[in-house]
C-alpha cells in the first residue's frame, strides 16, 4: 500500500510538470524542414543520455468535416510555412472505455473530433542526427476500427524509440461510422472515383502512408523501408493493406498482432437492422420528428437527395450516440467495418484475398496471444461477478476485483476462443502467404501471464473479510490476453514502472520486472530486426533463439513463443491448429451441451465462412445437437 501512494504522488508530480510546461524554460527546440515546412518538436522522454524527439499532430490531409464526410481524404490545401508539432493531436470521434482511464479519461463517454487527420513521428536525437536513412516503423492502433488514438501513452510513454534506431510513425484514422460506412448513392455526384468506397478509415491510413513516403526522408527516415505493423483492428488494417491495390507501393512489409481476415458486406452494412446505415438514418429522422409516419420515413429514405443531405449534416454526437457497445469486446459499439467494395477492398474480401493467393507478396509477422477473448471476458458481467464492486467508491481496485460465475466454462470459453483466433489470424494467412508467395512469413504466439495478483485491498479495507480471499487469480482471469504484447513492444512507462494507473499497477509485478524487462527488449528486437530487412534474426541484433519460417510446402509450420524466463522463454513450437481439432477440443470438454453451443456460436459469429460453410459445421458436431439445442 506504501509503495501504490509514493506511486500516486509521482504520478502527481508528473501531472503538474504536464499541466504547468517543461521544466526548464530554455529548453531546446528541434526544427526540421521538409519541402514545404518546418515542423518544430520537443522533447517527449529523455534518458541514459539520449532524447525521444517528438513531432506530434502533423496533419496529413483537410479535415473530414462538413462536405468532406464520408469522402476520400483530400490533400491539404493550406501547408503552412512553420507548424508546431509540439501538441497532442485530437482524437478521433469514438465513444470510450474504461481502458481510457490510462490517459486520464473516463470511460463510456463521447470523445473526439472528426477533425483528427494528423499523425505523430517520434525518432531518438541518436537517429535523427544519424548519417542514414533508417527504417520506418508505422504504427496502427488497434480498437475495433470504432475507438483508439495514435498518441497512447502505451505506445508512446516506453523505451522503444530511445534504445532502437527507427523511425516510429503513428496515425490517426476515422473510427467507427465516420471512417466505415455504406449508403448506396452517398456520393454519386462526385467527380473522385474513391468517395465511392464504404472505407474511408483506410483511405485515410493510405493518404497517412502517402505524407510518410513523400517526407519520412526530412526526418532521416527511409521511404523505401517502411514497415507497417498494428494490434488487433490495426492488425486487421495491416492485412487490409496487404489487400488493396492502392497501397502496393506505400511499404515494404507487415506485422499483424491478433489481426483477423473478416470483413463485413455492403449489404450488412447497410441493412442491418441494428448497426446499418439505414437503421442509422431512421433513429436520426424520428429523434427530429417523433410524429412522422412509416410512410413519410419511407418516402424520405427513398429521396436520396433529402436522406444523403441530412446525413451529411447531422450532429456528430448523434450518429455516434445511435450504435451500441457489445459485452463481449470490452464496451466498443457495434459498427460495420472493413467493406469489400470493390475500389479500396476487394469483393472478395481480405479473406477471399489470402486464400486465392492474390495479397501483396510482401514479409509478414502473424501473431497472437494464447489467451486473446479473456481481457474481453474479465470485463464482461455475463462471465464474472464484482463482489466488492460497492466498495469502489473508495478505491477503483475493488471494481477490478472479479470472481468467475463458471470457473469450469471460463476456462474453455478462453480456451477456445483464442484457439480458434490463432486459427484464423496466425495459422491461415501463415499457410496461405507461404503457399502463394515467395516472400519469408513468420508467425508466433504471445504466452506471458506473470500478473500482480495482489492489489492491496486488504490493505485499502483495513482488515480482512471473512471468507474473502482478496487476491486474485490474475494469471489465470487474465493470462495472455488480447492486447498483453503491445506494452513489450514499446517497453511501455508501465511496464517499466515509469508511469502509474490501476490497470497497469495490477498488470506488473514489480518483483517480476527484470524477467519482464528481459522479455521486452529481446520482442523489440525481433522487431526491429524485421524491420531492417525482413529477417527477425539479424541484423542489427543477433538473437539467440532462430525464429524460423512458417513453411507449409515442407510441412514446417511453425511459430515462435513469447514468454519470459520464468516460464517457456522464448522457444520456437511446431503444433498447430486446424478447425478440426478445436472442434474435437470442445465436444471432449466437461461442460455442458448448451455451453458447447455457445462457444461454437461465439466462433463464427461474422465468421469468414459462408452460411452454408457455417451450416455443415453445426449439423456435424455432436451428430446436429447443436441445431437441436
Amino acid at each position: 500500500m506504501q509503495k501504490k501512494l509514493i506511486n500516486i504522488f509521482k504520478y502527481l508530480i508528473i501531472l503538474m510538470f504536464l499541466n504547468y510546461g517543461p521544466l526548464y524554460a530554455d529548453e531546446p527546440s528541434y526544427t526540421v524542414q521538409t519541402e514545404s515546412t518546418k515542423f518544430i518538436g520537443s522533447i517527449a522522454k529523455e534518458k541514459n543520455n539520449n532524447k525521444n524527439i517528438s513531432f506530434l499532430g502533423i496533419p496529413f490531409a483537410q479535415p473530414p468535416v462538413n462536405e468532406l464526410r464520408w469522402k476520400a481524404p483530400r490533400d491539404l490545401t493550406n501547408v503552412p510555412e512553420t507548424f508546431d508539432a509540439t501538441k497532442l493531436p485530437n482524437r478521433c470521434m469514438q465513444v470510450s472505455n474504461f481502458y481510457d482511464s490510462m490517459d486520464g479519461i473516463e470511460g463510456g463517454s463521447i470523445i473526439g473530433s472528426e477533425d483528427c487527420l494528423y499523425l505523430n513521428i517520434y525518432v531518438s536525437e541518436r537517429a535523427l542526427n544519424s548519417k542514414e536513412n533508417l527504417p520506418v516503423m508505422f504504427w496502427i492502433h488497434g480498437g475495433g476500427n470504432t475507438w483508439g488514438y495514435s498518441a497512447s501513452n502505451i505506445y508512446t510513454s516506453g523505451d522503444f524509440v530511445l534504445e532502437h534506431d527507427v523511425i516510429l510513425v503513428t496515425t490517426n484514422y476515422r473510427l467507427g461510422p465516420f471512417g466505415w460506412f455504406a449508403y448506396s448513392g452517398l456520393n454519386q455526384s462526385s467527380g473522385n472515383p474513391l468517395d465511392s468506397t464504404a472505407n474511408f478509415g483506410t483511405l485515410d491510413i493510405i493518404k497517412s502512408l502517402e505524407w510518410v513516403n513523400k517526407n519520412i526522408s526530412h526526418f532521416n527516415g527511409d521511404p523505401n523501408n517502411v514497415t507497417i505493423f498494428g494490434e488487433s483492428a490495426g492488425a486487421r488494417n495491416v492485412i487490409s493493406l496487404m489487400s488493396s491495390p492502392l497501397s502496393e507501393n506505400l511499404f515494404e512489409r507487415g506485422i499483424s498482432q491478433s489481426g483477423y481476415l473478416g470483413s463485413d458486406t455492403l449489404e450488412y452494412a447497410e441493412n442491418n437492422d441494428r448497426a446499418g446505415s439505414i437503421s442509422l438514418l431512421k433513429h436520426l429522422k424520428k429523434s427530429k420528428n417523433l410524429e412522422i409516419s412509416d410512410q413519410e420515413l419511407s418516402d424520405f429514405i427513398n429521396d436520396k437527395s433529402s436522406s444523403i443531405n441530412f446525413l451529411r449534416h447531422a450532429s456528430a454526437n448523434d450518429i455516434i450516440s445511435y450504435y451500441r457497445p457489445r459485452n463481449d469486446s470490452g464496451g466498443l459499439i457495434d459498427v460495420p467495418n472493413v467493406i469489400p467494395d470493390g475500389i479500396v477492398i476487394p469483393m472478395k474480401g481480405i479473406y477471399g484475398v489470402y486464400r486465392d493467393g492474390d495479397m501483396h507478396d510482401k514479409p509478414m509477422i502473424f501473431g497472437s496471444t494464447r489467451d486473446e477473448d479473456k481481457l474481453f471476458m474479465f470485463v464482461n458481467d455475463d462471465f464474472v461477478e464484482r463482489p466488492l464492486s460497492i466498495l469502489s467508491p473508495i478505491s477503483e481496485y475493488f471494481e477490478l476485483y472479479v470472481k468467475p460465475k463458471d470457473p469450469k466454462f471460463y476456462d474453455a470459453y478462453g480456451k477456445y476462443m483464442a484457439e480458434s483466433w490463432k486459427y484464423g489470424a496466425v495459422d491461415l494467412p501463415s499457410k496461405f502467404t507461404s503457399t502463394n508467395k515467395n516472400s519469408n512469413v513468420y508467425a508466433y504466439r504471445f504466452d506471458w501471464d506473470e500478473q500482480n495478483s495482489d492489489l492491496g485491498l486488504d490493505l485499502l479495507l483495513g482488515f480482512n473479510v471473512p471468507g474473502i480471499n482478496l487476491n486474485l487469480d490474475l494469471p489465470n482471469l487474465l493470462g495472455a490476453g488480447h492486447a498483453m504484447e503491445i506494452a513489450f513492444i514499446f517497453k511501455s512507462g508501465g511496464l517499466l514502472g515509469e508511469s502509474y494507473d490501476a490497470i497497469t499497477d495490477i498488470m506488473y509485478n514489480e518483483n517480476n520486472r527484470l524477467t519482464d524487462l528481459d522479455l521486452s527488449t529481446k520482442m523489440g528486437q525481433y522487431w526491429v530486426n524485421f524491420a531492417y530487412d525482413g529477417n527477425p534474426n539479424s541484423a542489427p541484433y543477433n538473437m539467440s533463439t532462430e525464429w524460423m519460417p512458417w513453411d507449409e510446402l515442407s510441412g514446417k509450420k511453425r511459430f515462435i513463443v513469447f514468454d519470459s524466463i520464468n516460464d517457456k522463454g522464448i522457444t520456437m513450437f511446431n503444433n498447430t491448429l486446424s478447425a478440426d481439432s478445436i472442434l474435437q477440443g470442445i465436444a471432449s470438454e466437461n461442460i455442458s451441451l448448451t455451453q458447447k453451443c455457445h462457444i461454437i456460436n461465439k466462433m463464427f459469429n461474422r465468421t469468414t465462412l459462408t452460411q452454408t460453410e457455417v451450416d455443415d459445421i453445426y449439423a456435424s458436431f455432436m451428430s446436429g445437437k447443436c441445431n437441436k439445442a
